[in-house]
């Protein structure tokens, strides 16, 4: 026996749309990595630890970057289409603002002034 699979015009429709805000999101996503690419250079001076973790430091802090581009459009997103609350939206926003405020912090924390 074949069995027809009757999917509801409404929820096809739904479907569509979070496919195409997937697509959008990733498209946007993979634009954001390519515009802030940056080689990496040398840096003069320093111990070759100091290099190191500087580098790690500039690659983490563009990822985030990207990260929260991302974060923001999809809280946008989501807040257009009325898919979510003002609660997880600043919840998301806070935690982009902790994620690049890590340096001040741990400054703080260290009681050093950077």
């Amino acid at each position: 026996m074949k069995r027809s699979l009757k999917v509801s015009s409404a929820a096809a429709r739904r479907i569509m749309s979070d496919r195409r805000a997937r697509d959008l999101i990733g498209f946007a996503g993979a634009l954001a990595l390519v515009t802030l690419a940056q080689p990496v250079l040398a840096q003069s001076g320093g111990t070759s630890i100091e290099t190191g973790l500087s580098t790690i430091k500039t690659w983490m802090t563009t990822i985030a970057s990207v990260v929260g581009i991302i974060a923001i459009m999809a809280v946008g997103y989501a807040k257009l289409t009325g898919r979510m609350d003002w609660g997880k939206a600043v919840t998301v926003l806070v935690g982009i603002g902790i994620i690049f405020s890590a340096t001040t912090i741990v400054g703080w924390m260290g009681g050093s002034s950077s």
